[in-house]
C-alpha cells in the first residue's frame, strides 16, 4: 500500500521574502558583471613633473576607483609624449602648449580635455659665466642648445626680446632633450635652455662657472591632457572618469602636500630639494579656463611669426581643439572658457 505524500505548504510571506532575497543576489551579480565589463584600459604618455597629478591619482587608487585600468608611460618630454600619442602608442598624453600649437598648424585630429598644471618658472636658461656671460645682452653671438618647438624655444625668444636682442643675434643648436645638457657639459655651447631639476644640477656641477639667468614670468606654460579626437569623442564617459580621478588627485595634493610630493619624487626619481623647487614653480589644478585659450593663441602668434611671410597661415580657432563636456560633467566650475 502506497503511503500518500503531500507537497510542503509554504506561507505566501515566506515566498515573497525568498524571491526578494534571490532578486538581491541576482542584482548584485549583474552589477558585478557590469562593473567588470566597464573596467576600461587607458594609457597615458607623460613627460616632466608638471604631470604629477597622474602618478598621484594612480598611487592613491583614484583611477581604479573610477573603473579605469590606467597605464602611465614615461617620456623624456611632453613634446615626445604628444608625438607618441599621435603615433598611436597611447590613448592620451600630457604636454605643454608649445607642441600642441605646433601640431595644430598642420593637423586637427586631437583635442585638449583638461589643463593639469601651470608654471611660470620651470624652464630656465643656464649660461657659462666663465665665458663672460653675466647678463642677457652677453648672449649675443653665443651658441645656445635647446629642443626646437618647445616651451624652452619660446622662453629663449622671449628672453632675447626682453634683453633687446633679435633671434638672429644668437646661434641656435637644436637638439633632443637628452642631448641638450650633454652639449653644455662637453663645452660645445655657451648656454642651454632646459627645465628643473636638470638646470640646477648643471649649475652645481659647474661650481661657480655657470648660473641660471633670471626669467620668471617670461614664459607661462600650461600642461594639458590631450587625446586623439576620435578616442576622446568615442569614449566620453571614460574621459570623465579619468578627469574625476585627477580632480581627486588635485584635492589630495592640496590636503596632503607632503605625501603628494613624496609620490612625485618617487615617480621622477627626485630628491626632496628637487621636488620642492618643482612644486613651488607649479599650480596643480584641473581646469579649462580662459587663460588657456589666451596662452594657446599667444603661442600660435609666436610660431606663425617664425615662418617666412609666404608660408604663414591664419591662426587656428582653438575652441575647435577643446573638449569641454567631460570636465563640465565632473567639475563644472573649473570650465570658464567663453564659448
Amino acid at each position: 500500500m502506497q503511503i500518500p505524500t503531500s507537497s510542503p505548504i509554504v506561507h505566501p510571506l515566506v515566498s515573497r521574502v525568498m524571491l526578494l532575497f534571490l532578486w538581491f543576489i541576482l542584482s548584485d551579480l549583474v552589477h558585478f558583471a557590469s562593473d567588470c565589463q566597464a573596467q576600461k584600459k587607458v594609457s597615458i604618455c607623460f613627460g616632466s613633473a608638471s604631470s604629477s597629478l597622474l602618478p598621484i591619482a594612480l598611487e592613491q587608487g583614484y583611477f581604479r576607483a573610477e573603473g579605469v585600468e590606467m597605464e602611465l608611460r614615461p617620456f623624456t618630454s611632453g613634446k615626445n609624449a604628444l608625438q607618441a600619442m599621435l603615433d598611436g602608442k597611447c590613448d592620451l598624453a600630457t604636454t605643454a602648449q608649445t607642441p600642441v600649437v605646433h601640431h595644430s598648424m598642420i593637423r586637427r585630429d586631437f583635442l585638449i580635455v583638461a589643463n593639469l598644471s601651470l608654471s611660470d618658472d620651470f624652464e630656465k636658461i643656464v649660461v657659462r659665466t666663465d665665458r663672460g656671460i653675466l647678463k642677457g645682452a652677453d648672449l649675443k653671438g653665443r651658441r645656445i642648445a635647446l629642443p626646437e618647438f618647445t616651451t624652452q624655444h619660446y622662453l629663449l625668444d622671449t628672453f632675447l626680446a626682453y634683453n633687446g636682442l633679435k633671434n638672429t643675434d644668437v646661434q641656435r643648436v637644436y637638439l633632443h632633450h637628452n642631448e641638450v645638457i650633454k652639449a653644455f657639459q662637453r663645452g660645445e655651447v655657451d648656454a642651454v635652455v632646459h627645465r628643473e631639476p636638470e638646470t640646477t644640477h648643471l649649475v652645481e656641477e659647474f661650481a661657480g662657472k655657470a648660473k641660471i639667468m633670471p626669467s620668471p614670468g617670461l614664459c607661462v606654460a600650461i600642461y594639458a591632457l590631450v587625446g586623439k579626437r576620435d578616442f576622446v569623442q568615442g569614449n566620453s564617459a571614460t574621459i570623465a572618469k579619468v578627469l574625476r580621478a585627477l580632480v581627486w588627485a588635485e584635492e589630495f595634493a592640496k590636503k596632503e602636500p607632503s605625501r603628494a610630493k613624496a609620490i612625485a619624487a618617487k615617480t621622477y626619481n627626485a630628491d626632496q630639494a628637487e621636488i620642492e623647487r618643482i612644486w613651488s614653480a607649479h599650480h596643480f589644478r584641473v581646469t579649462l579656463d580662459q587663460p588657456l585659450l589666451f596662452l594657446l593663441e599667444n603661442m600660435a602668434r609666436w610660431q606663425i611669426g617664425l615662418l617666412p611671410t609666404a608660408q604663414r597661415k591664419p591662426m587656428p580657432n582653438y575652441l575647435d581643439f577643446l573638449y569641454l563636456d567631460a570636465l563640465k560633467s565632473v567639475k563644472p566650475e573649473a570650465v570658464t572658457i567663453i564659448h
